[in-house]
């Protein structure tokens, strides 16, 4: 396939970035990225759709307060952009920077030589998160889709794949998924982005969201067991606690269509009660109600 000069442009442009960071001693690079996020906020890049989402979720916090939040969240985001662009760097010394509460869910699977969905999402450092479990000797497949840029796209997923993460792309996730938890892996579905019109809609903070069935749909079909984890940045922005939880979702009743919607409602739950603990690790950028709310 051939590449536009943009993609090209683009392509170049990321790969100096990176080498320029990789430069960098790792705590100024992550604090460089803290201060680019916070640069961004004062530009108003996505502010408005960030204040619209932070505001549906929570009304009650005053906007002096919402405005300090979202700030964090962009510095927290930047953050975690450039600890994805240096995975590789960090690969033998990770655990310098990442806890991992819940081994022993996750070293319950191994023993038992089971496979399990991770329901995660656009939350804390969440590509540092896999890299960390996939370090520890569990694992690891990504569900991923495909970005527009086929160069970018394979760049990223080399970073991944680097620490060894396993990539499945949404195009053949059924084959794919069955295959990884037939392997014993975890595979990894960020379940909180709007999904259009192919999407269940679900509450999500109170308020109709359309959301990825996938999640739901594999755990019904393999009955595989299921983990919820996520990844929060501690106070000194540098070091994270990545928390696994093994949890127990409604009994299915034997109508598909509904267990789905039940389930990707559960899945939802799970995720809602991290953003209300800790708001700032939340990604509040992207359209999160695009198809059930105008913006």
């Amino acid at each position: 396939m051939k590449h536009s000069l943009k993609h090209y442009f683009e392509f170049i442009i990321l790969k100096i970035l990176i080498l320029k960071l990789r430069i960098l001693p790792y705590r100024f690079a992550v604090k460089l990225g803290g201060f680019i996020g916070r640069m961004l906020w004062h530009l108003g890049i996505r502010r408005k759709v960030s204040r619209k989402n932070f505001s549906l979720c929570f009304p009650e916090i005053s906007s002096d307060e919402r405005d300090k939040i979202l700030k964090k969240s962009y510095d927290y985001f930047c953050r975690s952009v450039v600890e994805y662009s240096l995975l590789n760097k960090i690969k033998n010394r990770i655990f310098d920077y990442v806890k991992l509460d819940g081994r022993e869910v996750l070293d319950g699977l191994k023993s038992h030589n089971l496979g399990a969905i991770l329901v995660t999402g656009h939350f804390g450092s969440w590509e540092l998160f896999g890299a960390a479990l996939s370090c520890a000797g569990y694992g690891i497949d990504f569900l991923v889709g495909t970005q527009k840029n086929l160069l970018v796209d394979r760049l990223m997923n080399k970073m991944r794949e680097q620490m060894g993460i396993g990539i499945i792309h949404i195009g053949i996730a059924a084959r794919g998924v069955l295959k990884a938890l037939k392997s014993k892996r975890m595979v990894a579905m960020l379940s909180d982005q709007d999904a259009g019109k192919s999407g269940i809609v679900v509450n999500f903070f109170g308020h109709p969201a359309s959301t990825p069935a996938g999640a739901a749909i594999f755990a019904l079909k393999t009955k595989c067991p299921i983990v919820a984890g996520y990844i929060v940045r501690q106070d000194d922005g540098i070091h994270h606690i990545g928390y696994v939880r093994k949890v127990a979702p409604p009994e299915p009743s034997g109508e598909d269509e509904k267990d789905v919607h039940r389930l990707t409602q559960f899945f939802t739950e799970i995720l809602e009660e991290g953003i209300r603990k800790h708001p700032e690790q939340y990604f509040w950028a992207h359209r999160r109600f695009k198809t059930t709310i105008k913006y």
